[in-house]
């Protein structure tokens, strides 16, 4: 008895022992904490306080490049530059842990830079691009900042977000920033990110945004005049990415603005002179009020769009004669195509129906009453799109959350599917699925065009000509067209008699 007690004892105690023996086991680490970049000028502070593992008789030595004098013995190093480059800091930690001495180093490396921009980018502009203007901006002796977000990625704008958030002093003593973005993702994480950090906000008031866009500059300086009243930039600039190079080149944005103008580029100014909304576009200051306080740009547009949506379907039903499962579904499956890629909503789309009629079909022995089996169905469709929602998770790929609110109110297609194959038979609920998913798959095509999302962003009144649309495909007296090829052979006798 007193061994088992002594070896329980003993596998108790172990675990404290190993824990207590892999702290004194660790070494030291010297971590240097500061800023990246600084401008010439400009008292730079580096400390080592976030060093770890420091024993008794800690002394601190900083060096600079090859200088082999210490320029500080403290824990902070001062420093001031008063040119331009690349300064490589060291720091040597002398300490003595459990009676045995370390000498423990860490380097860190600081840019000095006469001018700065930042530059934010998606992940849709290739890193080789970016390498060549920041290359571009050396040789100009100009520092240019990168903020990428990496991985794969479905929710830009949050991407965006998180990595500016992350590295918000990218925008610290930047003379402008470049926003190299799709549509208003750009601007529209910044508002965010800068929600949080208010010192860097107003710091804007002295910094000039550049939009670059390749679709039209009027439409997006149009919807970007409410973040120029929120952010408060000296100006905004949308233009094309051929001036990028020439507001890099220039020596200051007075300079750039005749240099790109000389060169014929398209630009659009956006300032104080330009801002001023029109009360009476009431759609228009609705959309600009939702932007403006931190409603996603993604969900605004698919609330504009879904309108018109709605309104190709009714055409695609009434005039062309189409067996959709309502107007509800294929709308609900082109939203969750737009916020998540048709590949991907393809995906999410099968597992959904197969999944559902795999659990039916292993019901049908259980004899259930219909709803409480509809509701079983859809517990095992959400537990199926748990799962691959950690699938995707696993390889990097996140959602945001409207798009999980998407996927499962699209879960509730697997219950159309199943009631028309119980009511009309498999043939007929393929026919209504396949349907459903072309028409889905067209307005996808539609309003996912770029031209027409920045038109309806900008001018949202034009979402109440469907209203019109509808109305007259409400009167629509005629045949469907479907129903042409359908009759043909009473047309055919028709016209013999």
């Amino acid at each position: 008895m007193r061994r088992i007690f002594a070896l329980v004892l003993l596998l108790v105690a172990f675990p404290v022992f190993a824990a207590e023996s892999d702290i004194s086991a660790i070494e030291p680490i010297a971590v240097i904490t500061g800023p990246e970049d600084v401008a010439v000028g400009r008292t730079l502070v580096l400390d080592a306080l976030g060093s770890r593992g420091l024993g008794e008789k800690t002394t601190y030595r900083w060096y600079r490049d090859n200088v082999t004098v210490p320029i500080s013995r403290s824990v902070e190093a001062v420093y001031t530059p008063d040119r331009a480059g690349v300064t490589v800091f060291r720091l040597v930690i002398n300490t003595t842990v459990n009676g045995e001495a370390y000498e423990i180093t860490s380097e860190k490396t600081i840019t000095v830079y006469r001018r700065k921009i930042a530059l934010i980018a998606d992940s849709g502009i290739s890193a080789d691009k970016l390498a060549l203007h920041a290359q571009a901006a050396g040789a100009a002796g100009v520092y240019l900042r990168v903020v990428q977000p990496a991985g794969a990625i479905l929710d830009t704008e949050q991407a965006l977000t998180t990595a500016l958030t992350e590295r918000i002093d990218a925008l610290a003593g930047a003379e402008s920033v470049i926003l190299w973005t799709e549509g208003l993702s750009g601007i529209q994480s910044l508002s965010n990110a800068l929600e949080t950090f208010p010192d860097r906000k107003a710091a804007l008031a002295n910094q000039t945004i550049i939009m670059i866009s390749e679709g039209s500059l009027t439409r997006l300086a149009r919807t970007v005049r409410g973040y120029f009243t929120v952010l408060a930039p000296d100006q905004i600039l949308v233009t094309r990415k051929e001036a990028i190079n020439p507001i890099i080149a220039a020596e200051n944005m007075e300079a750039a603005l005749n240099d790109v103008g000389q060169r014929d580029i398209d630009l659009v100014v956006v300032d104080e002179s330009t801002v001023g909304i029109r009360p009476w576009n009431l759609l228009s200051s609705l959309v600009n009020f939702m932007l403006l306080h931190g409603v996603s740009s993604q969900t605004v547009m698919l609330l504009l769009m879904l309108p018109l949506i709605a309104t190709i379907l009714a055409f695609l039903k009434q005039v062309i004669g189409l067996t959709t499962f309502g107007l509800y579904a294929p709308s609900i499956v082109a939203l969750s195509f737009l916020a998540l890629g048709w590949k991907v909503g393809l995906i999410f789309l099968i597992a959904i129906v197969a999944t559902g009629y795999a659990t039916r079909s292993i019901m049908r022995r259980w004899r259930l009453l219909y709803i409480p089996k509809v509701a079983i169905i859809i517990t095992v469709v959400s537990i199926t799109l748990l799962v691959l929602v950690a699938l995707a998770a696993a390889i990097n790929v996140t959602f945001a959350r409207d798009t999980i609110f998407v996927l499962l109110i699209m879960s509730t297609l697997a219950e159309s599917f199943l009631t028309v194959k119980t009511g009309e038979g498999w043939a007929s609920a393929m026919i209504g699925i396949g349907e459903t998913i072309g028409a889905s798959l067209l307005c996808v095509a539609i309003v996912q065009w770029a031209a027409l999302q920045s038109l309806i962003l900008a001018y949202p009144e034009l979402i109440l000509v469907t209203i019109i649309i509808n109305v007259a495909l409400g009167r629509w007296t005629g045949l469907r067209l479907v129903e042409y090829v359908r009759f043909r052979e009473v047309f055919r006798h028709l016209q013999e008699e």
